[in-house]
């Protein structure tokens, strides 16, 4: 069956159902990791309760009675979907998984997906009004991607910053971490919408200069631009309060550095080649034994060459 198929008939279903108090239980539709990867695909909006284990009981629990007393409201307005799954995978992919004394642990949490893009609900576990405002509020994702053009005109990091405070995160292709922060800064940007600002920047992409401009070598890496100066977040926590509370004032607690100027197009080059040299020490190192290689076979063979050049010399004086 059709994804658009299926989705007629479930809220036809849905609707039916309406019709009957209690008719829809007291918890969510429950689907394997495989059917929610379905789901995403053929879906625009889904709401998605992760448990931290195959039983939903305690914070799971009171999420998952929150999303149920908005369920309707959730279908109806956005025409999504809203189900519960346990999935060690998916948690991971959208860092819902913590590391206690050496073992993964999922957390318990809701991911609201739209086309694509995650965004984790932050907000309190037992306030159905907040959860549904914050999804009918954020249809869409409201961080912006820049890249090396669209850097300095959308910020003005280095121009007076009348666009307001931005926090970037810089990422790069294969990046892991990257992907599993990516629904917590979409949090953040939803929590800090109309006062603060958040962007990517991709290095792989079109964002080469703006990262090496910036001496970001480590990913993902996030900064805060704030009246010319920027502020590196260092701390090892990567949650959405803790990135809130440093945009707001821990950013204090931070060194201050002037914004660069943007570097050459030499010194640009020589730092690429130099980053290249540092993330590939594997080709360097063949390259480095190729080399050595080659220089080897090249003083054997000259030995070879001296060696019997001498012989025909010594056989002709004896001659």
């Amino acid at each position: 069956m059709s994804g658009s198929r299926r989705k007629q008939l479930s809220l036809l279903l849905f609707t039916f159902l309406l019709g009957f108090p209690g008719a829809l239980g007291t918890s969510l539709e429950v689907m394997e990791e495989e059917e929610i990867k379905q789901l995403l695909v053929d879906e625009k909006y889904v709401v998605i309760l992760f448990s931290d284990t195959p039983e939903c009981t305690g914070k799971c629990k009171d999420l998952e009675d929150t999303l149920i007393a908005v369920r309707e409201d959730i279908v109806e307005s956005l025409n999504a979907w809203v189900v519960r799954t346990h999935s060690p995978a998916l948690a991971k992919q959208y860092g819902l998984t913590a590391v206690v004394e050496e073992n993964p642990k999922i957390e318990p949490g809701i991911i609201f997906v739209r086309s694509g893009i995650p965004m984790l609900y932050n907000g309190p576990a037992d306030d159905d009004e907040f959860l549904l405002h914050m999804f009918v509020s954020n249809l869409d994702s409201v961080v912006k991607s820049l890249g090396d053009s669209t850097f300095e005109h959308e910020t003005q990091a280095s121009t007076g910053a009348t666009t307001g405070d931005w926090l970037v995160m810089f990422t790069r292709a294969g990046c892991e971490r990257c992907t599993y922060l990516r629904a917590t800064v979409e949090a953040v940007a939803a929590s800090m919408r109309n006062r603060k600002n958040v962007a990517i920047v991709d290095r792989d992409t079109d964002g080469g200069q703006t990262t090496r401009r910036f001496g970001v070598k480590d990913f993902p890496s996030l900064i805060l631009f704030r009246l010319g100066r920027l502020y590196r977040y260092d701390l090892p926590i990567l949650d959405a309060k803790t990135l809130e509370a440093f945009m707001t004032d821990g950013f204090r607690n931070a060194r201050g550095e002037e914004i660069p100027h943007p570097k050459t197009p030499f010194d640009d080059f020589t730092e690429q080649c130099a980053d290249w040299l540092r993330e590939n020490p594997s080709i360097v190192n063949a390259v480095l034994f190729a080399g050595a290689g080659l220089i080897l076979l090249v003083f054997v063979a000259a030995a070879t060459f001296m060696k019997s050049s001498v012989s025909k010399k010594e056989s002709k004086k004896k001659k």
